[in-house]
């Protein structure tokens, strides 16, 4: 019976062995990320099963010899010679203890650095796989399900032997198989997908098979730990240090039942797995568990399509209708399925560069500094162009600019958008990368850097949009923006965005100098035609004061001279006498009358009012009769 032990033990390592040589060949074909966790998984339980397939040679070994000295003992009357050399005498004891002492907790390290290296190795590796192949679906499926069913019943058996018969060495190996039996079946259910339109279940599933394989690792590195501080108990059997509990759990779920049937009887303090309904639960646990992924599968016969979602009914992948939001009803999952698209909301994506959030904060933005964690130039045409008809092989001038667009758009049409094309958003992205490039190789430079962008934003809408009604994609543009459009940095040597700053700052400060001049002179023309003119009305105006002075000076002279002929007396009298009038206007006067005379002169001292004051018309006063 003992050989049946040994050889079981060997058949599960070589049965591992070739299961992960199977596997791996299978993944490369597939091209299934899923198919390389397996087989890594196997790999490893094939160590763990060599491992213990050897030692479990070793303690067959000791009881043979242990047997052996009985039987020897029992047959010689005189056994001192035995006492004596008793460390000699058990050397297949010595091997297996030495083997435990030293080889097992080595072999322990490497396999978890072995279990730890895969981890890191296949999440490196996580988003450089390729998609699965579609082709080699079927077989990989076939394959890794045939090869899911040879190892789940042997582990079964192989656990079944171990428990029964107590031989602990087997459950290592037994609960490996398990698991890469259900690792297997697993894979082939993402092969099924993979040949139905789902490859992405590969992907997801992989990942859960990383983490298994990294919770793996973690545990064994915790066994390590503990078992260098163990207490260790004279004749008490140990513990296998690289036997993981949590793939014997992963293998065989019922031990968890026996788990909880003794931590409940320890809580509770009496036996509460005895119970009638712990036994009845033991015994439905599995309706109980159908029951739940029958009522989880039916549930997936129901889709509520959201408000501005628009829903894409399949069957069996292939399209059935679109449906409007609000509550539908489909055959259950995988017969039907419903991908939905949210047709209101305003998607965008960036042409010549690459967004970076902290850069993207800054408040300043300048032409000398990368506010883009990626930034592409782009040709762009220029019309400073020396025209020589006689050179022939004259080139096109062009420039390089950094253009920065971000782009809005809404989906219009889910059907097209979902069933024209594999990628939608991807080939949108293109198209408008083709439209720019087209486009600012045939603009001018300062013109699209200046006055021109608002133009360029209105004709490269209309130039995507053409486009994407080309492609069916079912989008409409909303927004393009070129607010950010400008030289390239250059290198650290080169500067090219600071030279053309120095340019156009040039430009600026010129064009401010010619406008202060025409300022200048727009203020000091006007003002000094004004000054002329304004001399030349004041000496035309002094001119005919004077001329016009003269001319009546002349007149009167004449009239005077008249006068004078007429009256020779009475005019020197009168003018003398108005001479006196006009010079004593405002001089007091005293009159000195003679002595010797009685005539009584009254004069009148009061000052008088101001002919124009009296002069002044008044209103009258209105009576009352007036007023009536």
């Amino acid at each position: 019976m003992e050989q049946n032990y040994h050889r079981t033990g060997l058949i599960n390592w070589l049965v591992l062995i070739l299961a992960a040589a199977a596997a791996e060949t299978l993944s490369q074909i597939t091209v299934s990320t899923m198919g390389e966790v397996t087989a890594a998984l196997l790999l490893l339980g094939a160590l763990v099963a060599l491992v213990a397939w050897f030692q479990m040679r070793l303690a067959a070994r000791e009881d043979a010899e242990r047997l052996e000295m009985e039987d020897l003992a029992r047959h010689r009357a005189d056994s001192s010679l035995f006492a004596e050399s008793a460390e000699d005498a058990f050397p297949a004891r010595r091997s297996r203890i030495s083997f435990e002492r030293w080889i097992v907790p080595t072999f322990t390290i490497l396999l978890f650095a072995a279990q730890a290296g895969a981890t890191w190795w296949f999440f490196k590796r996580y988003q450089e796989w390729p998609t699965p192949r579609m082709d080699p679906a079927t077989l990989g499926s076939a394959s890794f399900a045939g090869i899911g069913l040879m190892l789940l019943l042997l582990g079964l058996y192989a656990a079944k032997l171990s428990r029964y018969a107590g031989i602990r060495l087997l459950r290592p190996g037994a609960a490996h198989l398990v698991l890469g039996g259900l690792f297997c079946f697993i894979t082939a259910g993402t092969e099924i997908a993979v040949y139905a339109g789902y490859p992405q279940w590969d992907r997801h599933l992989t990942l859960v098979g990383i983490g298994i394989l990294g919770l793996v690792s973690l545990e064994t590195l915790f066994a390590l730990v503990f078992e260098a501080y163990r207490p260790r108990v004279k004749g008490r059997e140990e513990r296998l240090i690289y036997e993981s509990r949590l793939v014997g759990f992963l293998g065989q779920p019922t031990g968890l039942f026996s788990t909880a049937a003794q931590a409940l009887d320890y809580q509770f303090g009496f036996k509460v797995s005895e119970t009638w309904f712990y036994r009845f639960l033991e015994g439905a646990i599995a309706w109980i568990v159908l029951a739940q992924a029958g009522a989880l599968f039916l549930s997936t016969a129901v889709v509520v399509i959201e408000p501005g979602e628009q829903g894409l009914h399949e069957r069996f992948g292939k399209p059935v209708a679109t449906l409007d939001s609000g509550l539908h009803f489909k055959f259950p999952w995988p017969i039907d399925s419903v991908e939905r698209i949210n047709t209101r909301a305003v998607q965008t994506f960036n042409v010549g560069f690459v967004a970076d959030p902290a850069l993207e904060r800054e408040n300043t933005v300048l032409w000398t500094r990368s506010h883009y964690k990626t930034e592409f130039n782009l040709l762009v045409a220029s019309r400073d162009q020396s025209t020589n008809a006689a050179d022939a092989d004259q080139t096109v001038p062009a420039n390089l600019l950094t253009v920065s667009i971000p782009i809005q758009f809404i989906v219009t049409n889910a059907a097209n958008w979902g069933y024209n094309h594999a990628q939608p958003a991807r080939l949108l992205e293109q198209i408008a990368n083709r439209e720019v490039v087209r486009y600012l190789a045939s603009v001018d430079v300062d013109r699209i850097m200046s006055n021109g962008r608002a133009e360029a934003a209105l004709e490269l809408r209309r130039r995507i949009q053409s486009a994407a009604n080309g492609a069916a994609l079912g989008t409409e543009i909303i927004f393009i923006g070129l607010q950010d459009i400008h030289p390239p940095i250059g290198t650290k040597d080169i500067k090219v965005a600071a030279a053309y700053e120095q340019v156009i700052g040039a430009e600026q400060e010129k064009e401010a100098r010619i406008l202060e001049a025409e300022g200048f002179a727009n203020e000091t023309l006007p003002a000094a035609k004004a000054a002329a003119a304004r001399t030349v009305n004041q000496a035309r105006a002094d001119s005919a004061v004077y001329v016009n002075d003269a001319s009546g000076r002349a007149a009167r002279f004449a009239h005077q001279v008249a006068s004078y002929r007429a009256a020779p007396d009475v005019f020197p009298a009168r003018n003398y006498l108005e001479t006196l009038r006009v010079a004593m206007v405002n001089t007091r006067k005293y009159v000195v009358m003679p002595t010797n005379t009685h005539d009584v002169i009254t004069i009148d001292l009061t000052e008088k009012l101001r002919r124009d004051v009296l002069d002044i018309p008044l209103d009258p006063v209105k009576g009352k009769d007036d007023k009536k």
